[in-house]
C-alpha cells in the first residue's frame, strides 16, 4: 500500500502481519523520522527502511538515531531495495532475488 502522507498513515489500520515501512527522511509535513518516532511511542513497531537523497552528517544521525531496520541513499538500485526488504521481512520466502 501507499500512502500520499505520513498523517494519512497514520490515520489508517496500521497493517498486521508481514509488513514494512519505506519511508523518506525529508517528507512534506511530517517526515520519515518523526512517523517513526510517533509509532514507536504508540507500540506500533513495524520494520522500517529509511531512504534521503541527502548525504550529510545531519542526515545520517538522524537516520542512525531512528534505528530503521536499514537505510539508502538515493540513488540506489534495485538490488539494495530488495537485500533491505529481504531483511525488514526476513520469512518472505516470494521476493525477487
Amino acid at each position: 500500500m501507499d500512502f500520499g502522507s505520513a498523517e494519512e498513515f497514520l490515520s489508517s489500520e496500521i497493517p498486521n502481519g508481514e509488513a514494512c515501512l519505506l519511508l523518506d527522511v525529508y517528507m512534506p509535513a511530517m517526515n520519515g523520522i518523526e512517523l517513526c518516532r510517533k509509532l514507536n511511542e504508540a507500540g506500533r513497531h513495524l520494520p522500517t527502511i529509511l531512504i534521503s537523497g541527502r548525504d550529510d552528517s545531519q542526515t545520517r544521525k538522524m537516520i542512525r538515531d531512528a534505528h530503521p531496520i536499514a537505510s539508502l541513499l538515493k540513488p540506489f538500485d534495485e538490488k539494495s531495495l530488495l537485500q533491505a526488504i529481504r531483511k525488514a521481512l526476513p520469512n518472505q520466502m516470494n521476493l525477487p532475488h
